[in-house]
């Protein structure tokens, strides 16, 4: 008898699961899917593959509308608050932003924030005139100024002849943001005391021709290139990995950066891991619209070196795969 009471509540507590497996089945189709709308400067670049496949396979896996807004350039905090407000007029429940340059910024995210709206900054914080101080808001990034460092030390690492006085150029990005002041940092600290000196930085900007400025600037022995943009440019220049005798060293985020390190265009590469950007910034922005209680999180993302000799490694595939 007691045998047959247990086996009733056994059953009893299986149809009470299965039943709130189906109702809670139900209840998810009609709740209506929360909107995200994703800003990136120049959205149509190469250089956000892997980042963008990150952001719709999270997208699909936590059951969120990604709105990706089609930009040209975004080139200050007003720009990028108008793009914003448009967004916030389509009702978006919360917003995955790539910040503008400039100190404006800050102001103008701090503001959304205070009017309680949901965001997390992807690939860099905003941009402090103060590189000691942090933002304080939530970012899905790299470590910036590791990118830079390590970009250096594997300079400093193939100079084997170690003849004093090598010349470095850097190209970085835009202009006052947060990831070209913390990558020519990062390379600054480490060629400090080798035998390497950094003898000009150059900002690149869409549009410009940036094998006609690095001509016009100071011969060097090597360029590290921070910028997606003008490494696939010079890469493209290129032979052997030399650009007008400078070796070319580089941070790349497109499929033409790997290509060009395979076709011995340019000597390394730091990739930053665009892909579980784009994937944990969608899924932090998932867990603060579906839990009442849950706090968004920064997290800092992988980097990897890249030389040719590793393209066909398991563990390089397996990573380059995200890209495609």
């Amino acid at each position: 008898m007691k045998r047959n009471r247990i086996t009733f509540l056994i059953a009893e507590l299986i149809l009470i699961a299965i039943a709130g497996i189906f109702i809670n089945r139900i209840f998810r189709e009609d709740n209506p899917q929360k909107r995200v709308a994703v800003i990136l400067p120049d959205s149509g670049n190469t250089r956000w593959e892997g980042l963008v496949n990150g952001l719709k396979q999270s997208a699909q896996v936590n059951n969120i509308h990604l709105i990706i807004c089609n930009t040209d350039e975004i080139v200050s905090a007003d720009d990028e608050k108008e793009l914003i407000d448009e967004q916030l007029e389509n009702d978006v429940d919360a917003f995955i932003i790539c910040p503008a340059p400039g100190t404006d910024t800050k102001d103008m995210l701090a503001s959304l924030q205070a009017e309680k709206e949901t965001f997390v900054l992807i690939t860099e914080d905003a941009y402090m005139a103060d590189d000691t101080e942090s933002t304080g808001f939530v970012t899905i990034k790299p470590d910036n100024y590791q990118i830079g460092y390590t970009l250096g030390r594997q300079i400093i690492k193939n100079d084997t002849d170690n003849q004093a006085g090598k010349k470095v150029g850097v190209i970085v990005g835009r202009a006052e943001t947060e990831a070209s002041v913390s990558r020519v940092k990062g390379l600054t600290d480490a060629l400090a005391g080798y035998n390497c000196e950094l003898v000009w930085t150059y900002n690149q900007n869409s549009g410009k021709d940036t094998c006609k400025a690095v001509d016009s600037l100071e011969a060097v022995d090597y360029i590290a290139a921070m910028d997606t943009e003008a490494l696939d440019t010079l890469g493209e220049n290129a032979e052997n990995g030399y650009y007008k005798g400078a070796e070319i060293y580089g941070v790349g985020t497109s499929m033409k950066s790997v290509a060009l390190l395979d076709y011995n265009k340019i000597k390394c590469l730091v990739v930053p891991d665009g892909y579980s950007i784009g994937y944990e910034s969608v899924n932090e922005i998932a867990k603060e619209l579906g839990r009442p209680l849950y706090t968004l999180k920064s997290h800092e993302e992988a980097i990897r070196v890249i030389y040719k000799d590793d393209l066909f490694s398991e563990e390089t595939e397996r990573f380059l795969y995200s890209y495609e």
